[in-house]
């Protein structure tokens, strides 16, 4: 069995470069990323396609042709609480003393009103030791940092954190064969 992850296309947000809010939606530059994601995905028996709460990855979707889609808010993207909607450069600004925390315990510290990258870590595991128990291969349609999320089910490896990046309409592949869960790809486009 496979479990096949394909980062959101390119969002409003991505180019704005803004916290995104549940209902930001894909941006049209983005287009010719999923085209070539969707034939890339071709050679692949999809069983089932799960898709998380939040409109860009349901768009991303229905732009890939899969319109039957399974929502699991398990795969969505991190709740940067309180900086949803605001822009990058002005919450570094404003929130210095946020992420000097942020530095020195980048997994337990919650976003305001939000999550903490281990509560994505532990839901994302759920969901993928849930599936892996299926047999059957499905695809993800999700987030950057619930995918990077997803590496460590299989790594137990956060020292590695900050080495991972995902480009959006990239596609990472685990392959389940009994106990053994195999990184097949990651981030191809």
């Amino acid at each position: 069995m496979r479990i096949i992850l394909v980062r959101h296309g390119l969002s409003e947000a991505n180019i704005s470069k803004f916290y995104s809010l549940e209902d930001t939606i894909l941006h049209e530059s983005g287009f010719s990323v999923l085209n070539n994601t969707r034939r890339n995905l071709e050679k692949y028996d999809i069983d089932e396609v799960y898709v998380s709460e939040l409109k860009r990855s349901q768009q991303t979707a229905e732009r890939l042709g899969y319109t039957d889609y399974i929502i699991d808010s398990r795969i969505n993207e991190l709740d940067f609480g309180e900086f949803k909607g605001k822009f990058f450069d002005d919450i570094r600004a404003s929130e210095i003393e946020f992420f000097e925390k942020q530095k020195n315990d980048l997994f337990s510290l919650r976003y305001p009103g939000g999550e903490s990258i281990n509560d994505v870590i532990k839901r994302t595991s759920e969901f993928f030791e849930e599936k892996s128990r299926d047999n059957k291969n499905i695809l993800c349609i999700s987030h950057g940092m619930a995918i990077k999320s997803s590496l460590f089910w299989l790594l137990k490896d956060k020292e590695n954190w900050e080495r991972f990046w995902l480009e959006n309409g990239s596609i990472t592949v685990f392959r389940i064969e009994e106990d053994r869960r195999i990184i097949e790809s990651v981030n191809l486009l």
